[in-house]
């Protein structure tokens, strides 16, 4: 049986930081208190995220080491 597609409205991070249990907000505004004055619970919720994305190698930065030479370019000349 085939389910109609509902169309839900857009998840926005306010939203999304209102859905979520007490201690994780709680943890969001120490988060936001430490890393930054003045920042919203929104940012804390994605500087958090991002951070944790970094750290597990799920998220590329804008210089995530594909600039250097190659393996095999590498010798003894330009080994610093």
């Amino acid at each position: 049986m085939k389910q109609k597609n509902k169309t839900q409205p857009p998840v926005t991070l306010e939203s999304l930081s209102n859905a979520l249990p007490a201690d994780v907000v709680a943890a969001l505004d120490r988060f936001s208190a430490m890393e930054g004055a003045g920042m919203t619970r929104e940012q804390a919720l994605v500087t958090a995220l991002r951070t944790w994305a970094l750290s597990r190698g799920l998220l590329r930065t804008e210089n995530d080491g594909n600039d250097g030479l190659r393996p095999e370019q590498l010798n003894a000349t330009n080994d610093d």
